[in-house]
């Protein structure tokens, strides 16, 4: 899905503005960026611009769909992720993390979106139908907005002035057809696994708005309300053969040598189960078989080729219901007052889905007397004496219980209201005041108690008429036998478990603009003066979660780990003053040559103040070339969940493998003694066959702020001798300091095992691991400790031709170059630093990207339209780009898990997902008019069903960016994807 874009500036308009009207030349605009209103604005720092026509054009009807085709977006959380999904969808700007990007709607900030999180906001609140236009800014602006604005501002302008009714219906689908990419349907065949349909249709999605307006009878004021429905259905990962099994990956030597080709990995928390004796009455088992169950309850030796097929059963895409309805009132009394309010209103509910639970590998002992056990299994776990009691390991799924659900609704609330006006010729004043809620209602179902399993498996009594030894309500649990499970079973140790919070801002802001240029401040070499902007605001954030007794125990097996009340609140009382002055105009070698600055002095309850600021110069030297630049300093200042979190146990996504596991780790036995591998562990360490591993992760009430440095120029270029084009490059560097980061547990090991340093942050459980029991787990606390810089060139161009009786041509082209993305987890540590700049990986996908995702060195989307002269229709193709990447293994760093020297040949690497070749995606739509008042769309996203690039458990990185062996919210990983918009406008 791609868009026409543009970079927000007058200067690098198409050329008819050159021509417009003389009132049209003086209109009052503010562009992103800025609280001053002047007469054409230029932004001096780079806005990038999407039209409403743009957003039609390429048929979402999610707004992430539309922002993360602009290169400048990384995909961050949305629909198509399920396992660690929060249910919203998020922006995350230069990859820089979703958190550190301020969304405003009109001007105004929209609230923090899930209180479990963090601070970015819920963009499902923002209906497709109602956005007259999306405003994206990159780089530092927290001199103007404040906190957050770290990476940059996405402000969407919303319809407020509309006048008649309007009704929108959308409707479309995912097509495939499954070609058996890579031989993917040969290694499902090969495990025994089901395979995917050779097609689908799927995934169908419906939307409807209305949408009314009325102006005042003296036309001084509007009114405009609107009411959308939208309804997405559900994908499994089972209906493609690159996702109906969760690949592992070949190597062309070393251990897991499979020829070069994928194969399907499962899990060993599996069906019938997979049983390994621990100790029998307290006296340690070393070199236990791993049994699985076999007919009458023999046991048979447990293979890969008993793993579960775990991914097929997972959600590409969640299904969703949203309701969303909102007004926007203004009226001018006078030139002195209007008064204006803006409400809106969601209520969004979406389920994700991931494999069934059960027992997931841990510990559990139970009485031999267990009537349900055979006697081979006494003999093999009890040392033949019913009196025993035995320890196993076990992992067994829940076959019988259907997938692990988490249901996730939303139901948000934001209000602005506001007056402002002139008070003379010279100021003008607005005074707002916002509120936003959103209340969280998150239910899990299909997770079995960890205690309910241990006083199922204890029984007494017979077979016929079993019993738990701790007596009802338990019901005895026969995993024993094949077919043994009762319904009354699942009943007993299904637990649901709920978790409700809310999170609210409260923003009151006041703020004067004055025109000095009416006292005579100005240049002498200028026609107009010095512009300032100045106000205060005060926000207020407050936040908090409350799960049940059951979440924060954490007893429900399969959910990661317990989960802990957060509970606290920031406010800030922030002061600030902004100012633009041209310095010549309309002198040689000086079109225009302007400057502006701004300043943000913000107090924290917390304890600590900020200094924000920015200064930039803009200068046309002809009429034809423009150049720009900036410098700003932004903040970041903690939000409630880092700093309030308590410290739990959970998987921590910021490593996926254990170098010191598997039968032939990766490290040494002399560096793996370091991280706490014991000479009898090393080489018998498990793995962890889905790639999860634990960390000690919470908050830190002693944070402070992060800062960033950001730097800009660019320059512009609108040649008179070739009408319609234009051309605009810019550099950008973002450098911050003082990350909120955690070290990340990859870099714990990597610095353990290579340089004996953070060691004591390494904490090995019982049975070597760093996974099957609570007690396994790296230290990964947030810190203010890291440092991350990006470097990189957005190219935005478009030209506009006429071709005489045939019509018109538009082209646009907006493309981001990244040069350096560099990342130093420890900075008073150099040699910790990495640059990810064509990788992916576990490591660079880590919490300081907040992606999970490659970092492409170079995207771009190009969309060239056709205006016909027939019956208003217009044809439009568009073509998205994402350049090649390589797994961070090959990065030569050594702080890039496989570290420097690692080659696929020698089997340290994969070959099937060792390079993501370079993507492109084409895109085609058609609209028409069907008289005055009706207009029809269609279009084809992804027009050749072409498949994602298909990557390894070895390599991808976990949830939520990594799911169905790719990267489903990066790339097309659903098919073709067909739509139609009919629009009805009276």
């Amino acid at each position: 899905m791609a868009a026409s874009f543009g970079t927000a500036n007058a200067q690098t308009a198409p050329a008819t503005v050159a021509t417009a009207a003389p009132n049209d030349q003086l209109q009052e605009v503010v562009v992103t960026g800025s609280r001053i209103s002047v007469p054409n604005q230029a932004s001096i720092s780079p806005v990038t611009f999407v039209s409403a026509l743009d957003i039609q054009q390429t048929g979402v009807t999610r707004v992430e769909d539309l922002l993360n085709e602009l290169p400048q977006v990384f995909a961050a959380q949305g629909s198509n992720i399920s396992n660690a999904s929060t249910g919203t969808a998020t922006v995350n700007l230069r990859g820089l993390n979703d958190k550190r990007t301020l969304v405003l709607v009109d001007g105004f900030r929209l609230g923090p979106g899930d209180p479990a999180s963090s601070a970015a906001s819920d963009i499902n609140m923002i209906p497709v139908e109602m956005i007259d236009s999306v405003e994206v800014l990159t780089g530092g602006a927290s001199s103007v907005y404040g906190a957050d604005a770290v990476a940059g501002v996405v402000n969407f302008k919303l319809n407020d002035h509309f006048e008649g009714v309007k009704l929108v219906a959308d409707a479309g689908l995912y097509q495939h057809s499954n070609n058996d990419p890579d031989g993917v349907q040969q290694a499902i065949a090969a495990s025994g696994f089901q395979q995917a349909p050779s097609s689908v249709n799927t995934g169908a999605q419906k939307s409807l708005a209305f949408i009314a307006g009325l102006n005042s009878p003296d036309g001084n004021g509007n009114a405009t309300f609107y009411a959308t429905y939208r309804n997405i259905g559900a994908v499994l990962q089972s209906k493609y053969d690159y996702s109906a099994c969760t690949l592992g990956s070949g190597f062309v030597a070393g251990p897991s040598n499979t020829n070069g080709k994928f194969y399907c990995a499962g899990s060993s928390t599996s069906y019938p189960g997979r049983f390994t004796v621990e100790n029998i009455n307290g006296v340690p088992v070393t070199g236990g078989v791993e049994n699985t169950i076999g007919p009458g309850g023999s046991l048979v030796p447990y293979t890969s080729a008993n793993d579960y097929n775990f991914g097929a059963l997972n959600y590409y895409q969640r299904p969703d219901e949203r309701y969303t309805a909102g007004a926007f009132l203004h009226y001018e009394f006078n030139d002195h007052a209007t008064v204006y309010s803006q409400f809106m209103f969601m209520d969004d509910r979406s389920t994700s889905q991931i494999a069934p639970g059960g027992i997931f590998v841990g510990e559990f002992s139970f009485n031999c007397s267990n009537p349900f056990l055979s006697g081979q299994q006494v003999s093999t776990w009890c040392g033949g004496n019913t009196a025993n009691t035995t320890t196993l390991l076990i992992g067994r799924r829940d076959v019988e219980g259907g997938p692990r659900l988490n249901d996730l609704e939303h139901t948000d609330f934001h209000e602005v209201i506001g007056i402002k006006g002139k008070l003379d010729d010279a100021w003008a004043y607005d005074g707002s005041f916002q509120y936003s809620m959103v209340n969280l209602n998150s239910v899990v179902e299909n997770f079995f108690d960890e205690t309910k399993i241990t006083n199922s498996l204890n029984v007494t009594g017979t077979a016929a008429a079993p019993v738990c030894t701790v007596g009802p309500p338990c019901v005895p649990y026969n995993i024993f036998n094949l077919g043994g499970v009762t319904q009354a079973a699942i009943n007993y140790l299904d637990t649901p478990a709920q978790s409700r919070g809310q999170v609210t801002q409260t923003v009151a802001d006041v703020n004067f603009t004055g025109d000095l240029g009416k006292y005579s401040v100005q240049s002498p070499i200028a026609s107009s003066g010095l512009k300032i902007n100045v106000g205060g605001e005060y926000r207020d954030v407050k936040s908090f979660t409350q799960p049940d007794e059951e979440s924060q125990t954490g007893d429900l097996s399969g959910t990661g780990g317990a989960l802990l009340p957060v509970s606290g609140g920031i406010i800030s009382r922030e002061g600030f003053v902004e100012a633009r002055m041209p310095l010549i105009e309309d002198k040689p070698f000086a079109q225009s040559l302007d400057v502006e600055s701004g300043y943000r002095y913000s107090s924290y309850d917390l304890g600590f103040n900020t200094n924000t600021y920015k200064f930039g110069v803009d200068w046309s030297p002809v009429h034809d070339v423009r150049l720009r630049g900036s410098f700003a300093r932004a903040v970041r200042a903690p939000n409630v969940v880092e700093l309030f979190s308590p410290s739990a146990v959970a998987l921590d996504g910021s490593y996926d493998a254990d170098p010191c596991a598997g039968a032939h780790p990766a490290a040494s036995a002399a560096a793996c003694a370091r991280t706490g591998v014991t000479a009898a562990e090393y080489g018998n360490v498990q793995s962890n066959p889905a790639n999860q591993y634990n960390g000690l992760q919470g908050g830190n009430p002693a944070l402070k702020p992060e800062t960033a440095l950001t730097t800009s120029f660019g320059i512009g270029w609108t040649p008179s001798f070739v009408p319609g084009f234009r051309v605009q490059v810019d550099y950008y560097n973002i450098k911050i300091e003082d990350t909120i980061q955690t070290v990340g547990a990859g870099t714990v090991l990597t610095q353990c095992l290579t340089n004996d340093l953070l060691c004591n942050d390494i904490h090995r459980d019982a049975l070597g691991s760093l996974w099957i029991l609570p007690s396994g787990y790296v230290t990964d606390n947030l810190v203010n400790i890291g440092t991350l810089l990006e470097r990189g060139v957005d190219v935005d161009l478009s030209y506009a031709f006429d071709l005489g009786s045939l019509g018109k041509i538009h082209t646009a082209l907006v493309g981001t170059y990244i040069d350096e993305y560099q990342v130093t987890p420890i900075a008073g540590n150099p040699a910790s630093a990495y640059n990810c700049v064509g990788l992916y990986g576990a490591t660079c996908s880590s919490f300081l990207t907040g992606a999970g995702i490659p970092v492409f060195r170079w995207r771009n989307t190009l969309r060239t339209t056709w205006s016909t002269p027939w019956s208003g229709l217009d044809v439009s193709l568009a073509w998205r780009y994402f350049s090649p990447v390589k797994t961070e293994q090959l990065s030569g760093n050594p702080n890039l898990t496989a570290g420097a020297g690692a080659t696929i040949a020698n089997g340290g690497i994969s070959n099937t997902d060792a390079y993501l070749s370079s993507y492109s995606y084409f895109d085609l739509t058609a609209a028409v008019k069907l008289g005055d008042k009706m207009s029809l769309r269609l279009g084809v996203n992804n027009i050749f069903d072409k498949n994602p690039p298909i990557i390894g458990a070895s390599t991808l990185p976990g949830p939520p960016a990594g799911n169905g062996n790719t990267f489903p919210q990066v790339y097309d990983s659903l098919g073709r994807f067909i739509f139609g918009e009919f629009i009805a406008q009276f």
